[in-house]
């Protein structure tokens, strides 16, 4: 899954295309600001 797919899954339950897109981005951000600071991130679930 790419973060492509992702957007596409997240459509489903968001209430357009663009509202998924822009909280996929807002995820991902939130990931990559945490770990350089060294905080752990943990989707649990995720990837099993």
């Amino acid at each position: 899954m790419n973060k492509s797919d992702l957007v596409s899954e997240v459509t489903k339950v968001a209430s357009t295309k663009k509202a998924a897109q822009k909280a996929v981005d807002c995820m991902v951000s939130s990931i990559t600001k945490a770990l350089p600071k060294g905080e752990d991130v943990t989707l649990t679930g995720f990837g099993t």
